[in-house]
């Protein structure tokens, strides 16, 4: 006898259609073999901080595998958002999740066998949804109106993200079972490749449940791209966050936060000069590089090295830096150049502010086309991270999706307001360049001041020129992308931008690719731009001419 049970959802706009067959002696009644039965779970299109993926991708076969045996247990075929699916239920069940999957995150790939993924790349809420405005076009700095949909978001992407694993306990198994040809045809496994429909049981594994597949995965890697094009530029200019490039090694007792010994230092050069040398820029505005002058004379010195050419300059530190707020960090922010370029006019200054204190002191420096042409200012930032320590009353985290520290990093952006402004009333047409990393993803308040005051929001404004509907990204946080790396301009300069772009040489690369020698296969490694820091550089290209 049979009976077809079906329970809609309309919480979560689902069908649920499970058949299930009783066999009492009924002639000619038998049970189906246990991989046709099945609980099909799916979803109507809903609202969701994701998009699909471009089609730049070309699949691999993996080797084939046994599946495991289903036995006398169901089989559950999930369609759709994976947000709605009841994964308690599936404990202990064989899944088939058929349709695309997206890969938001290999953190643990290489250590503990195991990725995450969705229906799609994930964006940082605060990337796309402004806490104060419903019109993500608002620059309200403060308020939080639009809080709601903020976290409704987060709540989105946090459910709509699940954990493959290899079902392996022993760590730092190489290559990973899930992807056998890694190291071998196979260079990288990036974030945005696409996972094919996958069968596997769901199971718990440190306290979370997880899809433990029979065998490698079928997918389509993300292809690798190549520098991007900023058009018909005169000048280059770069923004890039090296990931504590520091020439003293980290021995555990001292303020060092970069290699751990002289052969990860070693390593950590090789990448950033790799990826320095192929952005071909002009001017490169630096983050997290160690607070002396030695760690800046060591990079130019490699990248001249490099280029087979003495052309790399470093601006130095400014006089009384040290004693500025935000002067005494354990990092800070540079600028090199190429000498047969560009040439710096006046002395290397800096924004002297007493909100920094909390952050690294900004850098400036103007520089002149050695071609001839119009010259430009640089004023190179990173403001207070989003972490929580130490914060007091005004800085702690509002759950607003902002982060900790979001009064402090609003109050820096304001005082580069103010700075900028300083710079056009004494010159009313100053091409002014603001860039840098500014812990801020682009609907949050620092971001906000800065385009409230005039100031023109570089990747925006070119994005919206150019109808690429796509959401710009520099960095990964949790398997979900955002851009804490920005480009502003005054109206002067802005007119003659000719292109920006971020070039997505690190956020989507696995961390085992990085000059970390701990855990990381030893075979993977390469002297190449890829995974040179955690950060995707920003490319500006600029016209120049009268």
């Amino acid at each position: 006898m049979q009976f077809l049970m079906i329970n809609l959802n309309p919480n979560f706009s689902t069908w649920v259609l499970t058949v299930a067959t009783f066999l009492s002696g009924v002639a000619g009644c038998r049970p189906q073999a246990a991989a046709d039965e099945a609980v099909r779970v799916g979803t109507k299109s809903q609202a969701t901080a994701y998009e699909t993926l471009p089609p730049e991708v070309e699949e691999v076969e993996q080797p084939e595998s046994t599946p495991e045996a289903v036995g006398g247990s169901q089989r559950t075929v999930i369609r759709g958002d994976l947000a709605s699916v009841d994964w308690e239920s599936m404990r202990g069940r064989q899944v088939t999740i058929e349709g695309n999957l997206t890969i938001v995150d290999t953190f643990n790939l290489a250590r503990y066998g195991e990725i995450k993924v969705a229906r799609g790349r994930l964006y940082v809420p605060t990337s796309r949804i402004d806490p104060n405005d419903a019109d993500p076009n608002g620059v309200s700095f403060e308020g939080g109106s639009n809080v709601a949909k903020v976290i409704a978001a987060k709540k989105r992407n946090d459910t709509g993200v699940l954990t493959i694993d290899d079902g392996r306990d022993s760590q730092n198994v190489f290559p990973p079972r899930l992807f056998p040809n890694l190291g071998g045809t196979l260079p990288t496994v990036r974030v945005g490749s696409v996972i094919k429909s996958v069968t596997g049981r769901i199971v718990e594994k440190q306290n979370r449940l997880v899809l433990v597949p029979g065998g490698p995965l079928k997918w389509i890697p993300a292809k690798r791209p190549s520098r991007p094009n900023v058009g018909d530029a005169e000048v280059t200019v770069a923004s890039f966050n090296v990931l504590n490039y520091f020439t003293t090694i980290d021995d555990g007792a001292n303020r060092a936060r970069g290699a751990d010994s002289a052969s990860e230092f070693k390593r950590q050069g090789a990448k950033i000069v790799s990826a320095i040398t192929a952005l071909d820029a002009d001017v490169i505005g630096l983050m997290e590089i160690e607070n002396n002058a030695n760690a800046e004379q060591r990079l130019i010195a490699a990248l001249n090295q490099a280029s087979g050419k003495d052309v790399f300059r470093g601006c130095g530190i400014p006089k009384g830096f040290r004693d500025a707020p935000g002067g005494g960090d354990a990092i800070r922010v540079a600028l090199i150049y190429r000498a047969d370029r560009v040439s710096p006019v006046g002395n290397v200054a800096m924004v002297r502010d007493r909100t920094f204190h909390l952050a690294r002191t900004p850098v400036v420096q103007e520089f002149k086309p050695t071609r001839g042409g119009k010259s430009f200012t640089v004023v190179v930032n990173h403001f207070k991270s989003k972490g929580s320590s130490n914060a007091d009353v005004a800085n702690k985290d509002k759950g607003d999706g902002q982060g900790a520290y979001n009064a402090a990093r609003r109050a820096q952006a304001l005082a580069i307001v103010k700075f900028v402004k300083q710079l056009t009333k004494a010159e009313r047409n100053a091409r002014v360049l603001i860039l840098g990393d500014l812990n801020a993803y682009q609907q949050e308040d620092p971001i906000d001041a800065l385009r409230a005051s005039g100031l023109v929001d570089l990747v925006s404004a070119k994005r919206s020129a150019s109808r690429d509907a796509t959401t710009h990204y520099s960095f990964l946080y949790r398997g979900q992308s955002g851009s804490l790396d920005h480009a502003f301009a005054t109206k002067a300069l802005a007119k003659d931008v000719t292109g920006v772009a971020t070039w997505h040489i690190n956020a989507d690369e696995p961390r085992f690719l990085d000059y970390n020698e701990e855990y990381n296969p030893r075979s993977l490694f390469k002297p190449d731009p890829f995974r040179s820091s955690d950060h995707d550089p920003v490319l500006i290209g600029i016209r120049n001419q009268p």
